[in-house]
């Protein structure tokens, strides 16, 4: 409902400032394909801003940057140099001011810190088995396997940054009640294996990232399982298996 509100109120602005541009009246004159990127790019800003998508933040004030070097004076700076700035800024970012606070706000159970949760770094391809009812898995820099067991599955929070993570829930009996999956893949990529006859709503948020869904599902009657969070430059893929 809010997003819907925002891209319409972005795209009636959007519809005067490309006419007064057209027409002279805005003293710097910006071509058409030109401003029609810069307007998009502005849109994701704000809604980067909004989710706090530090990836998404960056990386549209660079090329935003790159647009209109000339008007800025940085017109000296490569394109190559500015993206090559945004992706370490994000990197570094990302590893020191990574709002932890959202996730709390979202599900009660990912007040487990990170620091002690299923943690991993700079490692060779790891592959392991959780059996607990609330699953945490926190992949930083590198690749995990990740096999979830539970008789009463209820929450699971899998954050992904720069890595890639497979998490297959085939295995799973849901809780009566569904559960939720919390999702934030910044530069990387989360696989999540699901049964095909579960019943899956998707809340996910993109910025520079997508969403998609692979093999036939087969819902019926049944407790609903949904996937909420963020993609910022990853994807999250549901495999129905």
């Amino acid at each position: 409902m809010h997003r819907n509100w925002f891209w319409g109120v972005f795209l009636v602005l959007a519809a005067g400032i490309l006419v007064t541009s057209q027409l002279g009246i805005l003293t710097y004159h910006i071509g058409f394909w030109t401003l029609l990127v810069a307007m998009f790019l502005v849109a994701a800003l704000v809604e980067s801003l909004i989710h706090f998508a530090v990836s998404g933040t960056v990386f549209s004030l660079a090329f935003l940057a790159i647009i209109f070097a000339k008007p800025l004076g940085i017109a000296a700076l490569a394109p190559w140099t500015i993206l090559g700035a945004a992706l370490l800024l994000t990197a570094g970012l990302s590893m020191i001011i990574k709002p932890r606070w959202r996730w709390r706000r979202q599900v009660r159970f990912a007040e487990k810190s990170w620091h002690h949760g299923d943690n991993h770094h700079w490692q060779e391809e790891d592959i392991a088995s959780l059996t607990e009812d609330d699953a945490v898995v926190n992949v930083n820099m590198s690749s995990s396997i990740r096999y979830l067991q539970s008789t009463n599955f209820q929450r699971a929070a899998i954050r992904v940054n720069m890595g890639n993570a497979k998490v297959y829930l085939d295995n799973v009996a849901l809780s009566e009640d569904g559960a939720t999956i919390l999702v934030d893949a910044s530069f990387g990529g989360i696989e999540l294996y699901l049964p095909r006859t579960w019943n899956i709503e998707t809340d996910v948020d993109t910025n520079f990232g997508a969403v998609g869904e692979k093999g036939v599902q087969e819902t019926g009657d049944g407790p609903v399982v949904r996937i909420q969070g963020s993609v910022s430059f990853g994807s999250v893929s549901l495999i129905y298996v």
